[in-house]
């Protein structure tokens, strides 16, 4: 069987030409080298080497397998290369499940820095294992997750980036917006606009009208956050959502937000990932400018 060390002798009697030179090169004794080289030798049943005065020369299949050598060397060594950078947290990819509608406008806000931090870093982001994010990660079909839902079992770890709270919103002109506080119950005769994800994980359900035993006049999921504003903007419905979503009013000048009566609802957003990755360096650097942006 031919081994690294074989290409490596190869290549360094090609390179000198002489045994001493390519043993002190591989930091053997000379005696070891051609010990190693004999073995392959009777292995291969072929001559790889010969003698010319103080010279060495290599045959026919000594050229042949030295050339298969460069190809193999080079590759073994940007493997490790490239196995060192991920030991380092420098390369790799990183697969970055979604685990809300919400959570992809922040991270658009910071995308763009972070591929231009990470050029030799393979991103790939993803909404498919929503909700089952948990065995993914365990799976290795995920590296990281972002969540304001978190499981705290342990198993998987969870780095709080930013808290934020949840604010309902409506058209600048509807009945609500000049008040100072709502209730559950002022949403009786409203529309209601979600995501379209089941009833018992949407917090307008689960954390406002549900405890309250309020059933509202209407319920139309929607799938982008853009279009959602939208829709409340125009008065076809009342949502709630992230109050950062609305940190820059120019552009949603016709919404209005607004907090319920002693009925907080704060968040923290969290990236979950195996514990083991956790301080990989483009892990690292997401944490501290999630943090930072918010």
């Amino acid at each position: 069987m031919m081994e690294l060390i074989h290409f490596r002798i190869l290549l360094a009697l090609k390179q000198y030409g002489s045994l001493n030179a390519a043993a002190e090169t591989l930091h053997l004794t000379q005696s070891a080298l051609s010990h190693q080289m004999k073995n392959l030798e009777q292995r291969l049943g072929i001559v790889l080497w010969r003698k010319q005065g103080r010279h060495l020369v290599l045959t026919q299949a000594g050229q042949y397998l030295s050339d298969v050598a460069e190809s193999v060397i080079a590759t073994v060594t940007s493997a490790e290369q490239h196995l060192s950078l991920l030991a380092a947290g420098k390369t790799g990819k990183l697969t970055l499940g979604i685990d809300c509608h919400a959570c992809y406008e922040w991270f658009r806000t910071i995308l763009k820095p972070y591929l231009q931090a990470w050029p030799d870093l393979a991103i790939e982001v993803t909404s498919r294992y929503r909700f089952n994010s948990f065995d993914a990660i365990r799976q290795y079909k995920l590296d990281a997750v972002l969540t304001s839902d978190p499981v705290f079992n342990g198993v998987l770890h969870y780095q709080p980036l930013f808290n934020f709270d949840l604010v309902l919103i409506v058209a600048k002109q509807h009945r609500l917006a000049g008040a100072e506080f709502v209730d559950p119950i002022d949403l009786q005769q409203e529309t209601i606009l979600t995501y379209p994800v089941e009833r018992e994980r949407l917090d307008m359900f689960r954390k406002v009208l549900g405890p309250a035993g309020i059933e509202p006049l209407a319920h139309i999921t929607v799938e982008e956050t853009d279009i959602m504003l939208l829709l409340a903007a125009s008065g076809r419905g009342v949502c709630l959502l992230p109050e950062w979503l609305l940190a820059d009013k120019a552009k949603n000048p016709d919404v209005a937000s607004l907090r319920f009566n002693n009925l907080p609802l704060s968040k923290t957003m969290y990236l979950a990932t195996r514990h083991e990755d956790v301080q990989l360096d483009y892990m690292q650097w997401l944490i501290r400018h999630a943090q930072v942006k918010m």
